[in-house]
């Protein structure tokens, strides 16, 4: 099967390149550590008001992913029957003439050295949108430090046209770094008032307007161009969803788009499952559902967020283990014992990375007793439902392979509505360990 995979990549990479030659397409590429979906999304929003747009649709890494987007492909690449299922639809727009998207939006994600060394041969990118890195990134476990990671990205600034240009992330110190020495034209968004397009604080919603109500979203201002425009996100809270409408922001004002479309559009911007959502939960209790995926940098704004939630009820964090962090790991997760220690009451810490965190917030005099260590979200799921209380408010996050959705299902309070609120619903999911 792998060689069959690995025969099918180069298939599909040469599809995507005649298919790229006969419709010329314009693209934008989306990279970096985290919110590379959630700005995929909001770019697609906005863009989707003028022009036919595709976006990557399915989590693959670039070197899959980007040629099925071009293609246009749904089917998975587990059998070799959808193996063969893509090839042949690939053969589709090359053999006849069809209605062709006028824009690609490629999400570009390397897991190891090499993942994005046939970019700069297959694509010429019009706009570069580069998310926030981090200072470890996440995959980093891979490459075995940041620089080479770095390196692996600079595959995709290569890629850039002449005339292209640069969005990014300018709060992030790794994205600075990686971007500092392009020659390209750069549009920088950021929270701060020195950014292109600039973001205000954002300030948490709440039912009735008061503190002491349940959380229901956010708000900011977005600042472009000497205008300024107030943004609400509902049933979501963090930076991140922050970020990812600058970018598309600055994506539809490169492109011409009016500021009345492109906030237009962003009215209907949501976040995705598992990236600080708000879930009502059992016993009165509020679940901030982070369970998607988790690194540093994600970590340190889902804390950062769930800290600045008023709550007459103690807070619970249940934490996984941040995976493929390699050297960094220890470290990291010992980390995080300084960011919670004064704003929990309880912490569940699942998996054995995460023990490091429990043993550094012992080291730093947290209570032994409000302190919980399991191997499984499972078990974390069984341990938090029994010592909830009424108005706690808990936030769940962790690395994809935890499986930290599980203890969102086991105490949320309509488990019927797991489809269409929690990550990782589909049977392939399902039907794993």
């Amino acid at each position: 099967m792998d060689y069959l995979k690995k025969t099918a990549k180069k298939i599909f990479q040469y599809e995507a390149q005649i298919i790229l030659k006969k419709y010329r397409p314009k693209i934008i590429a989306i990279s970096g550590s985290v919110g590379k979906t959630l700005a995929k999304e909001a770019i697609y929003l906005v863009l989707s008001k003028e022009y036919f747009v595709r976006k990557s649709e399915k989590s693959f890494t670039a070197e899959l992913g980007v040629p099925l987007t071009i293609m246009g492909s749904s089917y998975g690449v587990s059998t070799p029957l959808e193996l063969v299922k893509n090839i042949l639809w690939g053969l589709l727009p090359i053999i006849w003439k069809v209605k062709y998207p006028e824009w690609l939006i490629l999400e570009m994600d390397g897991d190891k050295p090499g993942d994005l060394s046939f970019v700069s041969s297959l694509l010429s990118i019009d706009i570069l949108v580069m998310t926030a890195i981090g200072e470890v990134p996440s995959h980093v476990e891979s490459f075995s430090d940041t620089e080479n990671f770095l390196s692996e990205k600079r595959h995709i600034i290569n890629a850039l046209k002449m005339d292209g240009v640069i969005i990014y992330n300018i709060d992030d110190s790794q994205t600075f770094r990686l971007l500092q020495n392009a020659d390209s034209r750069k549009i920088s968004c950021g929270t701060g008032a020195e950014s292109d397009v600039a973001g205000t604080e954002y300030k948490i919603l709440y039912g009735n307007g008061k503190s002491n109500s349940v959380p229901t979203g956010m708000s900011f201002s977005i600042i472009a161009n000497s205008n300024s425009h107030e943004m609400v996100v509902l049933e979501s809270i963090g930076v991140h969803n922050e970020y990812a409408c600058l970018l598309s922001v600055a994506v539809g004002l490169e492109l011409g788009i009016s500021r009345e479309k492109i906030l237009g559009a962003l009215t209907k911007y949501r976040s995705l499952p598992g990236r600080m959502n708000l879930i009502s939960g059992i016993k009165d209790t509020l679940i901030v559902d982070d369970s998607y995926n988790s690194s540093p940098v994600a970590m340190q704004q889902a804390i950062s967020a769930f800290k600045e939630i008023a709550t007459a009820g103690r807070k619970i964090a249940v934490f996984g283990d941040m995976l493929e962090l390699g050297k960094y790991s220890a470290d990291e997760h010992r980390k995080l014992a300084e960011m919670v220690k004064d704003s929990i009451a309880k912490i569940i810490c699942v998996g054995f990375r995460m023990r490091k965190l429990a043993e550094e917030l012992l080291n730093l005099g947290f209570n032994e007793m409000d302190i919980v260590t399991v191997d499984t979200s499972v078990e974390a799921g069984e341990e938090l439902q029994s010592m909830l209380q009424t108005g706690d408010t808990i936030i769940v996050k962790g690395s994809q392979a935890m499986r930290m959705e599980r203890v969102v299902e086991e105490v949320m309070r309509h488990p019927e509505d797991k489809q269409k609120l929690l990550v990782r619903q589909e049977p392939e999911w399902l039907g794993r360990i």
